[in-house]
């Protein structure tokens, strides 16, 4: 019998838990709400003209300095 009362206070407590954090969850959802309008992205530059020129610092994949062998 006792351990049929700690499961059922384990499964108490989980329920618990989860009820917790889906309050708080939803009250941070109702106090701060998304916009319904986003704000529209920037603008990207034009420096692509740039690309393949040794200028084009901050490239992901910058090429090789060396010639490839």
């Amino acid at each position: 019998m006792n351990d049929v009362l700690g499961l059922l206070l384990l499964a108490v407590y989980i329920v618990g838990i989860l009820a917790i954090s889906a309050a708080i969850t939803y009250a941070v959802v109702k106090i701060f709400p998304t916009e319904r309008n986003p704000k529209s992205p920037d603008k990207p530059d034009d420096s692509d003209s740039t690309r393949g020129t040794e200028s084009s610092g901050g490239s992901l994949f910058r090429r090789s300095k060396k010639p490839a062998t």
